[in-house]
């Protein structure tokens, strides 16, 4: 099972590369655990060289530039400096129209990825990774009489001559909504993920909602040369109504949470760490520290998947087509032991409070505005080290965390999981889902977006 972690545009790949940064699941490498790139791969892609320069887990090999005049360029590129020269102005317009031209790129880059990855996962044999059309010609009796094989014998193409893109079952797509780049070029890649698998894949998008406060103020750009916030609430629109058709579910990352901070600026680091960390813990977690049953006797340890996540994310019955829901993420994590118990390994336990999880994984949800009460679904994953699994004061209570989501589910639609910590501390990772005209944020950016476009048609009249 492959998954794809992409990146669009600076804040897409600043989470990505905070995503890849959790090589092990262990504090400071301390302990052996399984890394994240044995799940699958990251792919950033970007107009802007310097954000592509930042990042620290994601290999040149796995950078892609965007220019107008070039297309898609890798970041091993010879003359990659002097072909990505710089951005799209904040205008998600022009970055759709480039990305619009070179779209059939993106294809190509996925096949050089996962084409070898996904023949040795599928057992194919070694002698096809040479030349894999030849399986996809037509068998020829005459001509086949001297192959080791019966000749009358009826050909089945083994997994082999499956589309290479049927390796990659699950995307990850993070982008920003407020600029340029991410805004206009994420639905383009979702589309071409989804034509690659021959619309197998399962695309999630991670977006990341400007801060919108004092939108009402239209003008060109704020004092730091930034958009005004009016414009990028109708980038924010313009972005979600395309991204919404590509896409099987959308979980939204708002930079209004941490607008109220003097330092909001350096805080965007921090931000991407919470929402990596977090996003890691959900779909990894159960891959990588799922619960062997023999090992927690007599345990309720309930397993949720990715494709538990998609459908908690979308809405629609089996049959027929589904729509994209609006999540948001949230994550509360508590120590187990007291530094005394660090040390001495029987001592120092600390009484875990599940329903303080619970109300603390929805109250630090990254949507400002959100009524929790307003919920169709949710999907939470608790992680805690073995013996913090069962009953008693101890414990994570699973009972407890799943009885306060019920009651934020208006459709009472809710998968828990459990898996593994091999650190002290006992977490719960929530996704609440909502429809988009329940969110009040949402519904403010829209009415932002109005405005700017009516004042500035204005101010061109």
């Amino acid at each position: 099972m492959t998954y794809l972690f992409v990146g669009a545009g600076q804040a897409g790949g600043a989470i990505v590369d905070s995503v890849f940064d959790y090589t092990d699941d262990s504090l400071l490498g301390l302990f052996d655990s399984a890394d994240i790139s044995t799940l699958g791969r990251p792919l950033v892609f970007n107009s802007t060289m310097r954000d592509l320069q930042n990042l620290s887990n994601v290999p040149p090999e796995d950078q892609y530039g965007i220019a107008e005049q070039h297309g898609l360029v890798q970041g091993t590129e010879p003359g990659f400096e002097e072909m990505v020269t710089g951005g799209f102005g904040r205008n998600p317009v022009d970055a759709d129209e480039v990305m619009a031209e070179h779209a059939p790129q993106i294809q190509t880059i996925l096949g050089e990825k996962f084409e070898s990855g996904f023949d040795r996962s599928a057992g194919a044999d070694e002698s096809f990774e040479d030349d894999p059309t030849d399986v996809e010609e037509p068998i020829d009796g005459e001509e086949a009489d001297d192959a080791p094989i019966d000749p009358d014998a009826e050909f089945e193409p083994g997994p082999a001559v499956e589309p290479t893109g049927s390796g990659v079952q699950f995307a990850f797509l993070f982008l920003g909504l407020g600029g340029g780049t991410g805004c206009g070029i994420g639905p383009h890649l979702a589309r071409e993920i989804r034509a690659f698998t021959d619309g197998r894949a399962k695309v999630v998008a991670v977006a990341v909602l400007p801060n919108t406060r004092g939108a009402d103020e239209v003008g060109g750009s704020d004092e730091d040369g930034e958009a005004s916030a009016g414009r990028q609430a109708w980038n924010a629109r313009y972005g979600l109504d395309r991204l919404e058709d590509e896409v099987d579910g959308i979980i939204l990352v708002d930079n209004q949470r941490i607008s109220y901070l003097d330092s909001a600026g350096g805080e965007f680091g921090e931000y991407n760490d919470y929402v990596a960390a977090s996003i890691y813990d959900l779909v990894a977690g159960p891959v990588l520290s799922g619960v062997d049953p023999s090992a927690v006797d007599g345990i309720d340890t309930p397993d949720i998947d990715v494709r538990d996540i998609v459908t908690s994310l979308s809405f629609g019955v089996a049959g027929e087509e589904s729509t994209p829901g609006y999540a948001a993420i949230g994550r509360s994590v508590t120590m187990t032991r007291s530094l005394p118990g660090y040390l001495l390994p029987f001592v120092g336990k600390r009484d875990i409070d599940s329903a303080a999880l619970s109300r603390l994984s929805a109250a630090k949800q990254t949507l400002a505005k959100v009524d929790v009460g307003g919920a169709q679904k949710a999907i939470s994953l608790i992680r805690a080290p073995k013996s913090n699994l069962g009953s008693g004061s101890h414990s994570v209570e699973i009972g407890t965390v799943k009885e306060y989501l019920e009651r934020t589910s208006n459709l009472n639609e809710v998968n828990i999981g459990v898996a593994m910590s091999d650190r002290n501390l006992a977490s719960v990772t929530t996704l609440l889902t909502y429809r988009r005209e329940d969110i009040d944020r949402l519904a403010d950016i829209e009415a932002a977006a109005d405005a700017y476009e009516a004042e500035t048609e204005e101010l061109l009249a």
